[in-house]
C-alpha cells in the first residue's frame, strides 16, 4: 500500500506501477518490484528534464532515472524494488541544469500494481508547482496549454496508456478547476468564460492528465 497526501495543484505528473524489467541488476524476480511510468505536464514551467531518485534502507546504491521532456510533457519509466520505506524524490531542472522544482514521498511499494497517490514538486525559482500522480495508467492531455479569448473554444484530447504503453480503453472524465475561467464538456471541448488561468483535467482510473487554459480579457 502507498501512503501519502494528495495536493491538487495546476500541473500534473503521472506515474504507472507495473512489473519490473531490470531484475538482474537488483537481484529481483518479476514479483519483487514495480515499474513506474512517469508522465508530466510541465508546460508553463522552466522544466526541461525530470530526475527521479529512489532510496531505501535496503537499497545499497541510490537508483537514479532521467525523464526527458518533449512538447511540454515528460514521459519515461523507473523501476522500484518492492518493500517498505521507499523514498521517491523528484527534481525538475531547466535547460541550463538549474534545479527548479523538487518533492518527495516515502511509501511502501508492493509487487505489481499499487494504489494511486500524488506528490507535490515545490518550485524553487518562483515557478508554478507540479503535482506528481502515481497510478496504474498514464493520461496525457494535448495540447498541454491553450490560450483563448473570452467565449472562445478549443478541443482537448486525452490519451490513456497501460503499463506497456498500449492504449487503455475506458471512459475519461473531464473537469475544470475554475468554471469562472473555462468550462469543459464530456468530449474535451473547452469554452472560455472569463479572464484568468485554470486547469482542465482528464481522469481515467484514478489517474489525471491536465492542460493549462489561459483566457485573455
Amino acid at each position: 500500500m502507498i501512503r501519502g497526501r494528495l495536493h491538487p495543484l495546476p500541473v500534473a505528473l503521472s506515474f504507472l506501477l507495473v512489473s519490473c524489467s531490470n531484475h538482474s541488476t537488483l537481484g529481483l524476480t518479476p514479483d519483487d518490484a514495480a515499474t513506474i511510468a512517469v508522465s508530466a505536464n510541465v508546460s508553463g514551467t522552466l522544466v526541461a528534464t525530470v530526475v527521479v531518485d529512489v532510496t531505501a534502507p535496503d537499497i545499497s546504491t541510490m537508483l537514479v532515472f532521467n525523464i526527458p521532456v518533449a512538447n511540454g510533457i515528460a514521459t519515461g519509466t523507473i523501476t522500484v524494488p518492492a518493500g517498505s520505506n521507499r523514498t521517491i524524490m523528484l527534481r525538475g531542472y531547466d535547460a541550463g541544469g538549474v534545479e527548479t522544482h523538487n518533492g518527495s514521498v516515502t511509501v511502501n511499494i508492493q509487487p505489481g500494481t499499487n494504489p494511486t497517490m500524488a506528490i507535490v514538486l515545490t518550485p524553487l525559482t518562483g515557478d508554478v508547482p507540479i503535482t506528481a500522480t502515481l497510478g496504474s495508467f498514464i493520461v496525457t492531455v494535448t495540447p498541454p496549454s491553450v490560450t483563448l479569448a473570452i467565449a472562445g473554444t478549443a478541443p482537448l484530447t486525452a490519451t490513456t496508456k497501460d503499463a506497456k504503453g498500449n492504449p487503455a480503453i475506458g471512459v475519461v472524465s473531464w473537469a475544470t478547476r475554475d468554471p469562472g475561467v473555462a468550462v469543459v464538456d464530456g468530449t474535451g471541448i473547452v469554452t472560455a468564460t472569463g479572464a484568468g488561468t485554470t486547469t482542465i483535467s482528464a481522469v481515467f482510473q484514478g489517474v489525471a492528465g491536465a492542460a493549462t487554459i489561459t483566457v485573455t480579457p
